[in-house]
């Protein structure tokens, strides 16, 4: 008998993104659709931490430190698999008790920040959410553009996404570093923040 922890199915996600042209519009149609705004407008400060030589960029994984609604989240993303239109990747997220000292700890294992990207999140929940269809919508306001974030199942995923007016064309896959590099082109900047 293995003694090896296994996973389950809640430690993945299967998610998209979707450019927005008009905010008010997009909240006004999720409203419409039986989502409320869980929260409103929160600021998100998130580094991505690598390695000197990166090796977790190259094995397409990812360590992220996140304040957000006054709490510290680390995160370890890992590769995600194939799929045309959704990006699925295994996530493993944990609340940490002091973001600042987590962030001394990992810089003196060598955890460097490689890349940091700022937003302001809104999230909408279901108001009569089925367990069996659970669905998280976040709306994202970046510097580099706002994107609605669908993660759930993905038949579900697809039906919120037409009643909103889009089709699996629409669908963004990339992180916000890969869309950031996309859009800056003449940026050497590895930091996708507000200006001040």
């Amino acid at each position: 008998m293995s003694t090896k922890p296994s996973l389950s199915s809640k430690n993945f996600e299967i998610e998209v993104k979707l450019e927005i042209s008009d905010l008010q519009k997009i909240r006004q149609q999720l409203k419409k659709l039986g989502f409320h705004e869980r929260l409103h407008r929160k600021f998100e400060d998130n580094w991505i931490l690598d390695f000197a030589k990166r090796p977790l960029f190259k094995a397409h994984s990812l360590l992220r430190l996140r304040e957000f609604d006054e709490k510290f989240l680390v995160a370890f993303k890992a590769p995600p698999s194939r799929s045309a239109h959704f990006k699925i990747r295994e996530e493993l997220e944990t609340e940490v008790a002091d973001g600042v000292a987590f962030r001394e700890i990992l810089k003196r294992l060598g955890l460097l920040p490689s890349f940091r990207y700022q937003k302001y999140r809104s999230v909408f929940a279901e108001k009569k959410a089925v367990k069996s269809k659970k669905i998280t919508v976040s709306i994202d306001e970046t510097p580099i553009g706002s994107y609605l974030e669908i993660e759930g199942p993905r038949k579900t995923i697809r039906e919120i996404a037409a009643c909103l007016g889009y089709n699996q064309r629409d669908f963004i896959t990339q992180s916000y570093w890969e869309l950031y590099v996309r859009k800056a082109l003449r940026s050497r900047r590895r930091e996708m923040v507000f200006e001040k």
